[in-house]
């Protein structure tokens, strides 16, 4: 029984250093693997401890490899860079996520070279841009983690292509603020438009435009994978409006139909049970 448990030991050992050598040759490549095999057998020595719940926790091992200089981003020039990223569930939501991800970055400015989704491989969705650098897969990674994004595989192939498998099956949308019921939040002028979460015992939502607002209602509500539940608009001028909160709902969106500038005094929302 003891030789069964040394040796059923020893295989797991095996296999999470073949499958961290691996994952580590993917992310900086085999040549730089090979010319700092040593400096990375010595960092990565502990390797149950880059290991949460029998899955390679990407970041501590990205941080590991950026601090000790073996994450090479930069080019001698600008050049077109390509990322790839497969993702596991909830197409809709999940684009939001990753494109707010990439804003929080800094990255506006990219295009889209293909978005395919189908139910055995879901969603990839390739964009491409033009920089001096690659996106830097720690901080992106940390980003995703905000919304409780995981990272099942990064893969580098060249200088100018990433691969990103995410799993965004329990992701959330960080920005949205929670609401308790029975709160009452101010919320001051908007950047974009405001963005609530709420549970699922929610009922209603009061919404109080300021003075000297001049706001036209335009509320939407989402599901919890960002499906559009409802639609209101009202054109004509209001200071206040209550609506009920449909069933599933899990985000609301608070917009004018027209221009944010007609809420440029900010507005209070009430949500009930």
């Amino acid at each position: 029984m003891l030789k069964i448990f040394l040796s059923t030991t020893i295989l797991v050992i095996s296999l999470n250093a073949s499958t961290l050598s691996k994952n580590i040759i993917n992310i900086i490549g085999y040549k730089e693997y090979r010319i700092n095999k040593g400096l990375i057998n010595h960092l990565f020595k502990n390797k149950k401890s880059f290991y949460k719940n029998d899955s390679l926790n990407y970041i501590s091992v990205i941080e590991v490899l950026k601090n000790n200089g073996l994450l090479k981003l930069s080019f001698n020039k600008p050049k077109n860079l390509k990322i790839i990223f497969k993702i596991t569930d909830n197409p809709i939501k999940s684009l939001k996520v990753i494109s707010d991800s990439l804003k929080a970055l800094g990255y506006y400015h990219y295009f889209t070279k293909q978005l395919v989704y189908n139910e055995e491989t879901k969603l990839t969705w390739t964009i491409s841009l033009k920089t001096e650098a690659a996106i830097d897969p720690l901080i992106l990674s940390k980003e995703l983690f905000k919304h409780n994004c995981l990272l099942v595989d990064i893969k580098k192939e060249g200088n100018t292509k990433w691969m990103y498998t995410i799993n965004t099956s329990g992701s959330t949308l960080f920005k949205a603020k929670k609401m308790q019921n029975g709160e009452k939040v101010n919320f001051r002028k908007p950047l974009k438009p405001y963005f609530l979460q709420v549970d699922k015992y929610s009922k209603s939502i009061n919404i109080l435009s300021k003075s000297r607002n001049q706001w036209f209602p335009y509320v939407v509500f989402y599901d919890a994978n960002l499906n559009i539940l409802e639609i209101v608009k009202e054109d004509s001028l209001h200071k206040n409006i209550s609506l009920s909160i449909p069933e599933e709902t899990k985000y609301i969106k608070i917009h004018d139909i027209y221009t944010l500038s007609n809420l440029k005094r900010g507005l209070s929302v009430i949500i009930k049970e």
